[in-house]
């Protein structure tokens, strides 16, 4: 992939070059090697204008190193990109791994195990091939039009809404009502709007229109930056509770398959939820609230003092010169806590405001993860506890502690990027492309022509989701203190 805008530090380069120095391959290449490491090279950030059999054995070998160091995730420490992310991906020695495939006649297997197996990073790159060329086709223009655009709408606005779903492969379907906004229109709309985290209502508003001119370029970037999560990922475990930071959602997983999904509640702008892996090790009925010092300071201990007994009515005391609230249907984590060794002290829990998972924009909390089914979940982590157990237990009042033998692995993650597979995306041939601005043709065509092209030209290919809700920015490239 072209173009990336990534950022390596000159310690990283420093770091892989002597690696390279110090395990030069000695003998040549052999034919047959030069044909392997070609074919993982094309198609890569690697590709040259130059066909491979014109390069020299130490250049195609470079080449080789700089694709390993990028598909392992090496090329920067992800903690270095953002203080908040503990997940690393394992150190490896990649010139000596090489010398040691050739030596053994696995070069192939080698060259096989650098990228990460999952299908959604294989679906992933091929979604970033496809915006590539969409960039290379000149993107999509912005439209300046602040009308709101919906079901029976006519005008050039609406022509041009066409040609700007088209480009990105939403099927539209153009003829000579190109002007009119019809109901295979609002569909195409809705679909854009399902997969870019907004309401499903066929309108194009205010939401609807940014989503839409944010530039091909930047949806490049974001796609990027999620290919880097995964490098630093690598693989994730059939059976696990995945916490989706910038979609706001939990997933737990049994064999790769969804088995409960809910909303989640996460950190606000000021107090980033991190991104890190654990297991979880037992879930705590009517949990105490140990307050944080820095809460306690900056908000609780303000509310005392201009309302007196705000503390002692809401259930808070002072135990050892810390505070903390007594369990019941006040307390800031609910009923049900959700324990797990993590350098962060947050917590997957329960929470007694409801209303606040009907909300769009679900980045509310100090860093810790509010789920939207408590209960669901624990039943599902504690199969010897039904549900009426569960509730029982609550009701009494009293704090339990329950164990979790299968110390399910929990990923806290940042995923901005999730491939999709309910519809089809649109390719045109040279010649016949659409780029939502300008219509390459020979003669020339409507937009509403070229956009007839494009559907006609349409193939199977791989569709993402871009979410919204949580992330702070959805143009910046990977190594951005801002989130893509």
């Amino acid at each position: 992939m072209r173009g990336l805008a990534f950022v390596v530090t000159a310690v990283v380069l420093a770091t892989a070059q002597g690696a390279l120095a110090s395990n030069a391959v000695s003998p040549s290449l052999t034919p047959g090697e030069r044909t392997l490491m070609a074919a993982v090279l094309q198609g890569s950030e690697e590709r040259t204008a130059a066909p491979t059999e014109a390069l020299s054995d130490s250049d195609l070998e470079a080449s080789l190193m700089r694709h390993a160091t990028v598909e392992l995730g090496l090329r920067v420490r992800p903690s270095d990109v953002d203080p908040l992310w503990a997940i690393m991906p394992p150190q490896r020695q990649v010139a000596a791994e090489f010398a040691q495939a050739r030596n053994t006649g696995r070069l192939e297997a080698w060259l096989q195990s650098l990228a990460p197996e999952s299908a959604g990073y294989r679906a992933l790159v091929a979604a970033g091939r496809r915006y590539q060329q969409i960039v290379d086709n000149g993107g999509w223009s912005r439209r300046p039009t602040t009308l709101d655009l919906r079901l029976g709408a006519t005008g050039r606005a609406v022509a041009d809404l066409r040609v700007r779903l088209a480009v990105e492969g939403y099927l539209v379907d153009v003829g000579e009502a190109a002007e009119v906004f019809d109901v295979p229109l609002r569909d195409a709309v809705a679909t854009f709007q399902r997969h870019h985290d907004l309401e499903a209502d066929g309108v194009v508003g205010r939401e609807t229109r940014e989503a839409l001119n944010v530039t091909a370029e930047q949806r490049l970037a974001q796609i990027e930056a999620n290919l880097e999560r995964w490098r630093w990922v690598r693989s994730l475990p059939p059976d696990r509770l995945e916490v989706n930071v910038a979609a706001a959602e939990a997933v737990l997983y049994a064999d790769d398959a969804p088995k409960l999904t809910m909303r989640t509640i996460v950190g606000d702008l000021r107090h980033h939820t991190p991104m890190f892996t654990s297991r979880l090790a037992s879930v705590v009925i009517n949990p105490p609230w140990n307050v944080p010092a820095s809460i306690a300071a900056n908000e609780l201990w303000p509310k005392e003092a201009a309302q007196p007994g705000y503390l002692a009515r809401n259930g808070f005391s002072t135990v050892n010169g810390a505070l903390r609230q007594a369990p019941g249907p006040r307390n800031s984590l609910g009923r049900l806590k959700f324990d797990f060794p993590s350098p962060f002290g947050v917590y997957l829990h329960d929470t007694p405001g409801r209303d606040a998972f009907a909300r769009s924009n679900r980045a509310l909390s100090h860093g810790c993860i509010r789920l939207e089914k408590p209960r669901e979940l624990a039943v599902a982590l504690a199969p010897s506890w039904t549900a009426d157990e569960i509730d029982a237990a609550i009701d009494s009042g009293q704090t339990q502690r329950v164990h979790l033998d299968g110390r399910l692995p929990l990923f806290v993650l940042y995923w901005t990027v999730a491939p999709q597979d309910d519809a089809a995306a649109a390719a045109c041939p040279a010649g016949g492309h659409l780029t939502g601005g300008a219509h390459h043709h020979s003669p020339p065509r409507s937009a509403a022509s070229s956009a007839a092209c494009s559907l006609a030209c349409s193939s199977a290919l791989p569709r993402v989701a871009f979410a919204s809700a949580g992330s702070s920015s959805s143009g910046q490239s990977f190594h951005s203190r801002s989130r893509a």
